[in-house]
């Protein structure tokens, strides 16, 4: 059922199609560049993007915060211990937000777009949060393990979470041991990771709890270490096979169940292209994933190149979720870069922080994006965006910290427009409307709100200056259209 794009098929609003859902979109001459690449050449530069390197935040290296967490233990007094607990928590708390900044910027200006999107959709799917693990140095390591698998083999994938810091962490698998193992893993591994519910018994988990006990951290260098001593190396019956296995052995059982790319693929899809897809069409996702092998690049490769992909039901049917608002408008858009508290305060008002979960299922997704408050709030920061923030009118509170000499959240300029237009445009509305709907809505130009754009501008003098090009672009980013991918 997945039946390869045709050369009619391929168009400018597929390129850009392609760009949006692959990644976080592009400008006019990105959209343009990637319709001349064809495209079995468009979709193969996307998945075969060599991964950047980058700086990691400062602060992230494996004592992070070391000197701080002897101060706690050193104290003299519950006063003293109560105030180094203060400074451990800011400390925390200063670095999840320039993490989730580091992150947002390395999504705007990645040459791999399709890496840091599958980011994204692994940090969703092995859901982990900063509510539990500390520092943040683990969530950083997190993070940089889901992109250096991200494209490569699932069965690898998960079992470098299993042994991850902060997923032991989240889900307690340092708390097993052979005399009490812990559950937990065990069971969401199977229930949210790999299989869904329905695909294994209670005795399944129990066996699974057996095999991942001595899984420990190196607390000097945060790493996984294994302790036999915890380990419990006695027989395990596990999905109908019996003998001696350790966590490894039990992922590899739990890959080799078709269920499992059938569970892993459909919510490929659906992160990538529409919910509910027709059972015909996850069996064939699930073939094409089995017989790749568990390798992630030629699965996305088959998705990206299929007809169902650009399909109408898959085009413009998804509400973005608050990370790809963001990124999508710093990425096409020249904008300016808000600070750490806006980030952090933006997402949470907008219902997805970064590293910050709701539970280990993650975020719900869909139309849970959208009520009255969250939707109020995306057009007042979409309005900040292009006018310039202000952190005072889009009502981020002031930072309390020891510190006071934190400067405190910064204003940044507006849209550039001379970026966007040129002077000539100024004097053509028609042709500016053209090209600021093609960058907004990474589409053709639609004739229902081309006429809207039409009529507004009709009320401004010629040439058009800066605050009405503003006005437009904002009319523009905040219809209901602009809100979907």
């Amino acid at each position: 059922m997945l039946s390869a794009i045709t050369a009619t098929g391929w168009d400018f609003d597929a390129a850009a199609h392609l760009l949006v859902r692959a990644g976080f979109g592009g400008d006019p001459s990105e959209i343009q560049k990637t319709l001349a690449l064809g495209p079995e050449k468009a979709v193969d530069s996307m998945v075969n993007a060599p991964p950047e390197s980058y700086q990691p935040p400062t602060w992230a290296t494996p004592n992070d915060g070391s000197e701080l967490r002897a101060q706690v233990q050193e104290a003299a007094t519950p006063a003293d211990k109560e105030a180094a607990i203060r400074l451990l928590q800011q400390k925390f708390i200063a670095e999840m937000k320039d993490l989730t900044r580091w992150w947002v910027i390395r999504m705007v200006n990645t040459p791999s777009p399709l890496l840091e999107k599958m980011t994204l959709f692994w940090h969703g799917h092995f859901a982990t949060s900063g509510q539990k693990v500390r520092p943040a140095y683990k969530m950083w390591r997190q993070n940089e393990t889901f992109r250096q698998n991200a494209l490569g083999n699932f069965s690898s994938l998960v079992k470098a979470v299993s042994r991850d810091p902060a997923m032991m962490i989240w889900l307690d698998i340092v708390q097993s041991k052979k005399e009490s193992p812990n559950e937990n893993f065990g069971r969401e591994v199977m229930e949210l990771f790999t299989l869904g519910e329905g695909h294994y018994t209670e005795s399944d988990v129990k066996a699974a709890a057996r095999a991942f006990t001595g899984y420990r951290i190196n607390q000097q260098e945060q790493s996984f270490r294994f302790a036999e001593g915890q380990f419990d190396p006695g027989l395990k019956t596990f999905l109908g096979r019996t003998g001696p296995w350790d966590g490894d052995q039990i992922l590899d059982i739990i890959v080799s169940q078709p269920q499992c790319a059938r569970f892993i693929g459909a919510k490929i899809w659906k992160f990538f292209a529409y919910d509910d897809p027709q059972p015909k069409l996850l069996d064939a996702i699930a073939s094409e994933f089995r017989n790749a092998h568990y390798e992630l690049r030629p699965l996305m490769k088959t998705l990206f190149l299929s007809e169902e992909f650009y399909s109408s039901r898959a085009r413009n049917s998804q509400i973005k979720c608050p990370v790809q608002l963001i990124v999508q408008a710093l990425r096409t858009m020249p904008v300016a870069l808000p600070d750490s508290d806006l980030f952090a305060f933006a997402f949470r008002q907008m219902g997805q922080v970064p590293f910050f979960p709701p539970n280990v299922k993650g975020w719900d997704g869909g139309k849970s994006w959208i009520n009255t408050a969250t939707l109020a709030f995306r057009y007042k920061l979409l309005r900040q965006l292009v006018e310039g923030v202000n952190p005072q009118e889009i009502g981020l509170p002031k930072p309390v910290a020891l510190d006071m000499s934190s400067p405190g959240p910064t204003t940044t300029t507006p849209v550039v427009v001379g970026k966007l237009v040129s002077e000539e445009d100024r004097t053509r509305p028609e042709v500016l409307i053209q090209k600021l709907s093609v960058r907004t809505f990474q589409r053709t130009p639609q004739r229902e709100l081309t006429g809207m754009f039409r009529d507004f501008l009709a009320t401004r003098e010629l040439p058009l200056d800066d605050h009405a090009i503003r006005d437009l672009l904002l009319l523009m980013m905040t219809t209901p259209n602009y809100q979907v991918t």
